[in-house]
Parts: C-alpha cells; structure tokens; sequence
C-alpha cells in the first residue's frame, strides 16, 4: 500500500509540476521544440495517463 500511495504523491506532483508550468512565458523554451498543434500534447497525455492507471492496476492485481 505504501508502493501504491508514493506512486499517487509522484504522479501528483508531476501533474502539479505540468500545471505550474502552463504559465511560464514562451520566450524560455527552446523554440525548436515547440509544437504547432495539440496532437501531440494531447497524445502525450493520454500515453501517460494509460501507463500510470495500467500500472497501478498491475500493481493492485500483483499485490492483492
């Protein structure tokens, strides 16, 4: 359970991490690396959330 609760304080500090970052000026990053649609953005999302719940319910299914 302690596994389980250290992975959900992680994933929520990235989120938070991701969040605090929405309002940093453009002018920092490099501009080879910015998108020009959301696709991306999107998808790297949606990759992201499905690693982290398929993980946690491995994990669970492991566990229990």
């Amino acid at each position: 359970m302690k596994l389980i609760k250290n992975f959900a304080i992680t994933v929520a500090s990235l989120i938070g991490d991701m969040w605090l970052g929405l309002g940093i000026k453009p002018e920092v990053y490099d501009k080879r690396s910015s998108m020009k649609t959301n696709v991306g953005y999107i998808l790297f999302i949606l990759l992201a959330a499905s690693v982290a719940i398929t993980s946690v319910v491995w994990l669970c299914l492991r566990i229990y």
